[in-house]
Formats: C-alpha cells, structure tokens, sequence
C-alpha cells in the first residue's frame, strides 16, 4: 500500500488539508535505547532455540527498552488532554528565576531532533539577552537540546558547561552494533528536510540523505486493502475533530474513534497513533493532531549515523561526561549543580533532560519548582516507542522495498510496520517498531519471547515463500 505522506504529514491533512502540513511517530520517530538480553541467556543462545518457521534464522538482534532506561525513562513527551492545551509547551518553557527548561517537550516541534535542536538555541538567546558577556551557563544534558543550546550560548559570547550523566553525548540519538554494522536505537528519520536544521549538519558532516515516503508493501494478499480501509476510517473520525469547541482540549483521539473498530482500523491505530506519539488514543489529547507548524520536502533516513551529525554541534564548549545531576539550587546570584561529589557554580542554568526524568523527579530542585512548572511536567505525556534489529546472511523479502506491512489476526498492529534497511546500510537488516502500551507490554518480555514474536510476524509474511 502506497502511504506516500511523512508520517506526521499524513496525520495533518487526515484534519482537513489545513496549509500547516507537515510526523511524531516513530516520532519524531525520536526516541529510544540500549540492547540486550533479558535473561542470562546470550544472543546466540536465544538465536538457537528460536523453532524452524520456514525462513532462515536472524545473525543477530537488538532491542530497545526506552522505558526503562534511566537517563530517558521514555522515547519522547507527547500532548496530553488538558485544560492548558498546546500552551502546556509554553508553560513547562516559562523561565524560573535563573532556570530553563528546554528540548522536544518544550519545542513547537515537539517529539523530533530538530524541535529539541531549535528549543536549544532558543534557551540560548533567552541567556544571552539577559546575561552579560562571559557569563557561566551550565546546561544540564548533552542531547541534541544541550548541545545545540552549548554552541549557540559560546556563539552568543557566554560560557556554557556542560554536564551528562552518560559517558557519551547525544541523549536519545545512540547507536547500538548490529552483525559488525551501526545502525540507530533511537532517532533515525529527518522529518521534513526543507528548512531542517539536521539538513544543513548533515551536509556539513557528509552524510547523504535517502528519502523515505513511507511506502509498506504488505506480502499477505488482502491485508493492504484491509489496511487502506482502517485508515480511511481513522481519518474520517481524525478529521471529525473541532479544535475550538467547547472542551476540544480535554478531548483524547479515543473518543473520535469508532466504537467497533475491526482488525483494519486497530493496525491504523498502532500506526498512526502509537507509533506517531508513543500514546494510546485513550491517553492522547485530540489537539495533538494539530501541534506544529512541520516543515515539508519529505522525510529522509541517513546514509550515515545520526550522531555523526552532532561531532561539532556544541563547538568547543566544555563537556562533562559521567556526572549525573541529583541537586539544582537556585538563588538571587546564580545557580549551583550538584553530583555526586562534585559541583558546577554559574550564573544561570538551562536543564536539558527527557520528560519522562523530568517526572520521576530524579533531580532535586531547591527551592521546589513553581506550580506552573509543576503542572506542566504532570501535565505532558511522557511517549514510548521501541525497536527492534534483526540481522540476516541474506534478505529473504524484497529488498528493493522501503518497508512492509502485517496485520496480526489475533492483535492487530503487533509487528505490523518493518523498514527495510538493505537500501540504506546495504546489509540484510530489518527493523520493526511498536509503541505505546504494546511496547510497555513487550519490554517485559525475555529476549526469546520477544524475537520469537517477531519471527513469527515474519514467517506469516514470508514463509511460504523463503
């Protein structure tokens, strides 16, 4: 089935063609984790007690558990109903003393690398025109916010440190090793490259872009028509949705929803909604929808890794690996960050971290945030979407292809979105993605339960035909 739209262009005009066009899911595609096994068992020994389904073993496998990592504890915010709508951004934004929040949850782009890059640089003009020359700004993360924030703020004639609690930079971009080959375990789309700030750094770092327009073939006969037909479906009710209405901000995208759905709509939903803002449409807020502006051109995957695009984003601003932020103390003077055994003084600070640590309360903020503040980070959904790598000696699918479809009979959307990864890195990979409440259920899940899932999905597309 030809999708043909950026994931979050498809979800604009399903409103009504309004001229804001522009994707989350995947995120923003953006979000993420480490890999590994769940059990004492090794790859390999998960790899041989996988059954013979009539398609050749993977070589290798990744996961991610963003969820349960505890430097993201989510893949990226997402909009939850409340009375404070699309402005709960703005609140969560809202300067506190000599304290900034900043980075996708606060962007007018939220869930991408580009709104959490452009959130960054906006924290660093605010420093800037309130600061004098010189002055010390810690900022704590060294994601894409934080780093770009860094470099603007060295730009801009100030001095910005930089503390992470990781041993790397990048945050939620990270790549993990898949058979010998990087490939992404969180962020991997550019969305929209028209006017991307990615664009430009990518092109600076030599990375080639290779658009991606969404196009799923789906290999069992009947499930493409069956999907079309849940998609129009979604957004007839999508396009139901009156945002000036009466109580339209506490609406969730549930309530448009038909009340009998059917397996087509069901994997339109995982796609559309749990795959696009890592949400259920029970838990996510109608108004949603319509969060942007989204810049057009289409979407790209990269030739290379994401974080190649980051090397000189922060310039030669001062980084802090290993340094986990447990303490912010603000007073009429400045700031001081604590760690450990160790602590940074500045004139002011721009805190850089995922919502989901934002809610878990993981930093102490002394003296205690402001209602407004606090509100906001209550307010903000804090999204899941997890991937997972298979490795093969040699494609058994079409490997021309950008991706393929599945529609689970007995749960419709499991396993149901694969990219092709062969057009991009060259090697026999796939990689399939499930969000949501699913991908909290599946992060539960053993390793060999997990990739038995996956095969699975696999054999019923491929299996009489490998």
């Amino acid at each position: 089935m030809d999708r043909g739209l950026s994931r979050r262009d498809f979800g604009k005009l399903a409103i009504g063609g309004m001229a804001m066009a522009g994707l989350a899911g995947m995120g923003g595609l953006a979000g993420c984790s480490s890999g590994g096994s769940s059990t004492s068992d090794s790859k390999q020994d998960v790899i041989d007690r996988l059954p013979d389904l009539g398609i050749p073993k993977p070589v290798d496998y990744l996961r991610t558990r963003w969820a349960e990592d505890p430097l993201a504890l989510c893949s990226y915010s997402y909009l939850a109903p409340t009375v404070y709508g699309t402005g709960i951004r703005r609140m969560l934004a809202e300067p506190v003393g000599r304290m900034v929040f900043a980075g996708e949850a606060t962007a007018n782009i939220p869930a991408t690398v580009h709104g959490a890059i452009q959130a960054g640089e906006s924290a660093a003009r605010l420093a800037s025109r309130q600061l004098p020359a010189g002055a010390r700004v810690i900022v704590v993360g060294a994601g894409a916010a934080g780093l770009s924030c860094a470099g603007a703020l060295a730009k801009a004639g100030l001095e910005p440190v930089v503390i992470e609690a990781s041993d790397r930079i990048g945050g939620r971009v990270r790549e993990g090793d898949l058979d010998g080959t990087p490939v992404e375990l969180g962020a991997s789309w550019i969305h929209g490259v028209n006017g991307n700030p990615l664009t430009d750094l990518a092109k600076e770092a030599g990375v080639g872009l290779k658009p991606f327009s969404y196009e799923s073939q789906f290999p069992v006969p009947g499930q493409g028509q069956m999907a079309a037909g849940g998609e129009r479906r979604f957004n007839r009710a999508i396009n139901s949705f009156a945002p000036y209405a009466p109580g339209a901000k506490l609406q969730t995208v549930d309530s448009l929803l038909p009340w009998r759905w059917g397996p087509g709509l069901e994997w339109a939903v995982q796609m559309e909604v749990q795959q696009e803002y890592g949400a259920d449409p029970g838990q996510l807020a109608a108004l949603a929808t319509w969060e942007g502006p989204w810049l057009g051109g289409g979407d790209a995957l990269l030739d290379g890794t994401y974080s190649e695009l980051f090397a000189g984003l922060a310039g030669d601003a001062e980084i802090r690996l290993g340094s986990p932020v447990e303490v912010i103390e603000r007073d009429s003077s400045g700031v001081t960050v604590k760690w450990s055994d160790d602590e940074v003084r500045g004139d002011a600070v721009v805190v850089t971290v995922p919502i989901g640590v934002l809610k878990a309360g993981t930093i102490e903020f002394r003296p205690a945030l402001p209602p407004g503040t606090r509100k906001a980070i209550e307010g903000l959904g804090a999204g899941l979407l997890d991937k997972v790598w298979l490795a093969f000696e040699e494609p058994f699918w079409d490997e021309e292809a950008e991706g393929f479809g599945w529609i689970d009979p007995a749960r419709p959307g499991r396993w149901g979105s694969w990219v092709n990864a062969v057009p991009v890195t060259g090697k026999p990979f796939l990689m399939t993605l499930t969000g949501g409440s699913e991908a909290r259920r599946l992060e539960r899940q053993d390793d060999y339960r997990l990739i038995s899932g996956t095969m699975s999905a696999l054999a019923s597309m491929f299996g009489q035909t490998a």
